[in-house]
């Protein structure tokens, strides 16, 4: 119920021309990001969420949002296997 919450907010957010929930720009501002424009955001094959663009993993799992990256990448070195001898 959570997820679909979350997506319905990211879908109205764009229809109103907000910026993504959890896009970092306001918190982290850098010279190279202006932040996510509406509707800018991805969906995480692993918890189902729409998440902005600036949330998006790495290279290893691009589908994935950093927050479900995180998870794969701990159990990855709970195991001892590096994530890219997975792929």
């Amino acid at each position: 119920m959570r997820t679909n919450l979350w997506n319905l907010s990211q879908n109205l957010r764009e229809a109103l021309g907000l910026r993504p929930l959890g896009c970092r720009a306001p918190h982290h501002p850098n010279a190279y990001c202006d932040g996510c424009a509406p509707g800018e955001t991805f969906h995480c094959t692993a918890c189902g969420k729409l998440q902005p663009w600036c949330k998006g993993a790495g290279d290893d799992y691009p589908d994935l949002c950093d927050d479900c990256w995180a998870i794969a990448e701990s159990l990855h070195e709970a195991i001892h296997l590096p994530m890219n001898e997975l792929l």
